[in-house]
């Protein structure tokens, strides 16, 4: 045996094992036959409030909530206290300085924050502000085209009015209410809502009510998983009690109930009154209809349309994750949002 083929050898089982951990996956995306959504979303999105909790630390360590405002951090960033007693002083430059709003005035519209904001009580809207970041101590309330570079946290309530942009993360303790053309990219709270408007969610029906269906060209993998080498329609007012995961598009009809997960090479339409008691996940787009429920999470790689629909629920937090998300008056989602590359809310 040539030294040359005795090196080919070798190389070869080198790229075997590397390749080996691969293998699962690898046959997945070929043949896909997992209807689970992916696990990174739920780990990545629980880290959303990381430099809130950041800075409130470093606020009371550094006495920023105290009786008396410190001239300065600990890490010598100046300290503006603003209140009806000592207004803002020049609203033509940008704020360098840490600025503690010790009540709620308002601020004046068009300004530049260069370093964290601290609203200690609720912080009433103003138009067109600039802000690093911002800590609220209670509600939050965002005037029209505001822009929020890096963070957002309220303890209340997050209200962001039409036009604004959240860059980086926007999270609330208790609830974010979006107006319409708003610009975002990570979301997080106990209910994210898409203006007052709430979605019109029809009684449960038992089980038993509905027709079943079962797929004509599917392949029964295991108990209640089915592969289909195709498109899958779902009737309308008819229950599917399993998972499906499908080489083509899926299309759920109205007023269907499916109890497990769907999993798409394709598009996932998801029409009116339907209810999924697990996740969609697809390649392509997913569109979810006023009125449908979806209890899991929603994982698209290309895009998300949520219409007046509702996901997740409040004793079960779940997450919407694309690289471009859409979302409609009414939209709601119980945990969190995130847009790979742009988010965005619309009247339709």
């Amino acid at each position: 045996m040539t030294p040359e083929l005795v090196f080919l050898q070798l190389l070869a089982v080198l790229l075997f094992w590397m390749f080996l951990p691969l293998l699962p996956a690898l046959l997945e995306l070929a043949r896909p036959k997992d209807a689970a959504p992916l696990q990174s979303v739920g780990s990545d999105s629980g880290k959303l409030t990381y430099f809130a909790t950041s800075f409130t630390e470093r606020a009371h360590r550094d006495g920023l909530l105290g009786l008396t405002i410190p001239p300065q951090m600990s890490d010598g960033t100046p300290v503006v206290g603003i209140s009806r007693v000592v207004p803002f002083l020049d609203p033509r430059r940008p704020t360098e300085a840490v600025v503690v709003l010790l009540d709620s005035v308002p601020l004046p519209d068009g300004l530049e924050f260069s370093a964290e904001v601290l609203a200690r009580l609720s912080m009433p809207p103003s138009r067109g502000n600039t802000f690093r970041a911002i800590l609220g101590q209670r509600d939050v309330s965002l005037g029209e085209k505001s822009v929020v570079l890096r963070w957002v946290h309220a303890l209340g309530l997050l209200q962001v009015a039409d036009g604004c942009r959240l860059f980086g993360r926007a999270t609330s303790s208790r609830s974010i209410i979006l107006g319409t053309g708003v610009l975002f990219e990570r979301l997080q709270a106990p209910v994210i809502r898409v203006t007052e408007t709430e979605a019109y969610q029809p009684p449960a029906r038992p089980t038993g009510s509905y027709e079943r269906f079962q797929p004509r060209d599917g392949e029964e993998i295991t108990e209640g998983m089915w592969h289909v080498n195709g498109d899958v329609r779902i009737p309308a007012e008819s229950l599917f009690a399993g998972s499906i995961v499908a080489r083509g598009d899926v299309v759920i009809e109205d007023g269907a109930r499916v109890t497990g997960s769907i999993k798409s090479h394709g598009k996932i339409l998801a029409k009116s009154r339907i209810l999924v008691a697990g996740s969609l996940t697809a390649r392509e787009g997913i569109t979810v209809e006023a009125g449908a429920r979806v209890n899991g999470p929603i994982i698209s790689e290309t895009s998300v349309l949520l219409e007046a629909a509702v996901i997740g629920s409040s004793t079960s937090p779940s997450t919407v994750t694309a690289p471009q998300i859409e979302m409609l008056p009414g939209a709601t989602v119980y945990g969190a949002v995130m847009a790979g590359k742009r988010g965005m809310t619309s009247l339709s």
